[in-house]
This record gives structure tokens, C-alpha cells and sequence, in this order.
């Protein structure tokens, strides 16, 4: 347990302190030397105020210790210079001058720190109630996750129990109880990989980006969500474009966003009554933005009550009397972090329609570089 909490420490401390990129570091170390040589004309010592920008531009990417380190060296700098400029002469308005730069790169540097640090602590926010939400989608799924844990351990007491049998006859049949023992292996497997998946699901610290096959995950999430819809008799129909390309994100993130979005479609079904309950799941490129995917996904169920469907996107929003509204907030702020998008409206004749849209695995390459 403790392991598993310096491990999540250790991750947000990467978070906030992301390395500063080789022309940050130029572009920053460039602009000091620029003031310092300015403000060696006695003229021009005021302009040392102009620190500020160095604080400024290094304030996303440094550490906050860091952040101290470049004031205090804008400091330095600025003494350096107006003692290198009025030594041995006449100060005049030159103190007055200097404290003025000195105090508005002190104030700078503290109030970036203080920015920084407010960022860092809305972002750990950010990441609990994220945390915190799977957790309570988990509690939806538990139903599902026992059975499909459940179906590989029987099938393996049955193929224990055969292979056995094979074995304990007069001439036993090697083949078959080997047969039965492969068999016992695959569904160790199953078992084993659908127990890791679920523990990926309530980690807590954020998972390294890497292209994924989005096809792939809306369907082991329609698998997983197998026993809710089949017990709340919900027909799942998928609509899957060919040859769709590859995006780049977080696994556990957007398959939250696909479970969120699905087990919103359920609930909706619940007081259907007399018609088809149907969700249709459909992926496809995205005309109206080249170089993205879009997922929909559409109920047969009663549609949005609200004048605008997307204003169920703010916290704490719902139109279920048990629900916390946090539900497609979190989805949204999912999407919105992989430079995606997310839409809601009521669909012809009846029934709610989400739309997602994620830019693809090259189109994000493109947009970093």
C-alpha cells in the first residue's frame, strides 16, 4: 500500500515538474543575457524590469524550486549590472530605479509560484475525483466483472475435472487430457488478463500515452458491460468502419469515457417500455475534421429533457435523482486533455445521442511537433 503511494507521489511530482525543452532553456537563458546587456547602459538600467519575461516564459515548465533559482539569479544579474555601471560614480534616481526592478521581479516570481502550485493542486484535485468515479463505475460493472471472472474459473474446474477423467483410464488418452490442460491455460489467461484489467481501471496515478486501436477498446468494453445490458435486455448493435486509423491517448482513460457514456445509455433505457431497447455504437472517420474519429453513441430511449443537452457537461449537473453529475463532466475533461471533443443532442424521433471525437495517432505527432 505504501509502495503504491510513493509510486502516485513520485508521478505527480513528474507532472509538475515536466522538463524544460532544449529551446525553452535557449529562448529563456537568451532573453536574460539581452536585459543584462541593456541594462550596461546607464541609460537604459531601468529595463531591467524586464526579468520578468524570463520568469514568465520559464513558469510552465520549471519546478517551482527552480522558478526561486531563476529569480533569485534575475536578481543577481540585475545587481551585477548597476554595480558594474555606477561604480564609482553618482547613484542619482539609479537606487530608486533598481529597487523597482528588483521588487517587480520579486513579486512576479512569487505570484507565478503561487499560480503554479494552485495549478498543481486543481490538477491533483482533478485526478482524485477522476480516480473517484472510476471507483463508483466499478461498483456498476461489479455484476459484470463477477461473470466474466466467473465463466473462465468454471470452465476450468470442467476441463480440470475431464482432463482427469482422460487420464484415468485404463489406456489415457494423452492428447485429450493435453488438450484439456491448453485449454486450462487460455482460460488462466482470460481470467488473469480480465483481474488486470479491473486493477488498471482503479489506478490512481495516469497511464503514459500510446497509440491504441479505438475499435479495440469500445469492444472489450461492450464485453465487459455483457451481462448489464443482457440483464437489463439491451441490444447492443456496433456500427465499425474499416481501416480506421490509430489514436493516441490514455487506455484507462478513454475507456472510462466509452464505460461512462455506455452505462449512461443503460440507465436511459430503464423506463422504456413497449419498444426495442437499443444502443448503437459507430465509428468512423470524421468529415467535418481530417485526421480525427468519431464515436457515436445512440439510445432508443426517452432523449434529453434540457433545452441544451450540453449543459449536462458542467459538474454537478444530471437528470437522474440519484446521479452526482460528474459523470460526462469528467468525459468531457477527458476528451478535451487528448484534444478531442464531445457533443450531446436528441436524436430523430427519440433517444440521446453523444459524439465524440478524438484526432488520430499522427494528427497528435503533427500537432506536438
Amino acid at each position: 500500500m505504501f509502495h503504491h503511494m510513493k509510486q502516485e507521489v513520485a508521478v505527480e511530482r513528474e507532472e509538475s515538474a515536466r522538463p524544460m525543452r532544449g529551446w525553452l532553456w535557449c529562448a529563456t537563458t537568451l532573453i536574460a543575457v539581452l536585459v543584462f546587456g541593456i541594462t550596461l547602459f546607464p541609460s537604459h538600467d531601468a529595463f531591467g524590469v524586464l526579468y520578468v519575461l524570463v520568469i514568465v516564459l520559464a513558469a510552465d515548465r520549471a519546478t517551482m524550486r527552480m522558478l526561486q533559482m531563476i529569480g533569485a539569479a534575475c536578481v543577481v544579474l540585475e545587481c551585477a549590472a548597476f554595480s558594474i555601471v555606477h561604480h564609482g560614480g553618482s547613484f542619482d534616481g539609479a537606487y530608486a530605479r533598481l529597487a523597482l526592478s528588483i521588487t517587480a521581479t520579486i513579486v512576479v516570481t512569487i505570484l507565478t509560484i503561487r499560480n503554479k502550485r494552485a495549478r498543481d493542486d486543481l490538477a491533483r484535485h482533478a485526478r482524485a475525483l477522476t480516480h473517484a468515479d472510476r471507483i463508483a463505475t466499478l461498483g456498476h460493472l461489479a455484476l459484470s466483472i463477477a461473470h466474466e471472472v466467473n465463466q473462465p474459473l468454471s470452465a476450468m474446474t470442467t476441463l480440470a475435472f475431464s482432463g482427469g477423467r482422460w487420464l484415468d483410464r485404463t489406456r489415457p488418452d494423452l492428447d485429450e487430457a493435453l488438450s484439456c490442460f491448453r485449454q486450462i491455460e487460455a482460460n488462466g489467461r482470460r481470467a488473469a488478463d480480465i483481474v488486470g484489467h479491473v486493477r488498471e481501471l482503479t489506478r490512481k496515478a495516469p497511464v503514459a500515452r500510446c497509440p491504441l486501436d479505438l475499435r479495440r477498446i469500445v469492444e472489450d468494453t461492450i464485453a465487459l458491460l455483457q451481462s448489464e445490458t443482457t440483464a437489463r435486455r439491451v441490444v447492443v448493435q456496433k456500427i465499425f468502419q474499416n481501416d480506421l486509423p490509430m489514436i493516441h491517448a490514455d487506455r484507462i482513460e478513454i475507456q472510462q469515457v466509452v464505460v461512462n457514456l455506455m452505462m449512461n445509455a443503460v440507465q436511459a433505457l430503464e423506463p422504456v417500455a413497449g419498444r426495442r431497447r437499443t444502443i448503437t455504437v459507430s465509428l468512423r472517420a470524421d468529415r467535418s475534421r481530417p485526421g480525427a474519429i468519431e464515436m457515436e453513441i445512440r439510445d432508443t430511449g426517452p432523449g434529453f429533457s434540457q433545452p441544451d443537452p450540453n449543459a449536462l457537461f458542467e459538474p454537478f449537473v444530471t437528470t437522474r435523482p440519484d446521479g452526482m453529475g460528474m459523470g460526462l463532466a469528467i468525459c468531457r475533461n477527458i476528451v478535451r486533455s487528448h484534444g478531442g471533443a464531445i457533443t450531446a443532442a436528441n436524436g430523430t424521433p427519440s433517444g440521446a445521442v453523444i459524439t465524440v471525437r478524438l484526432p488520430a495517432a499522427h494528427a497528435t505527432a503533427a500537432a506536438a511537433a
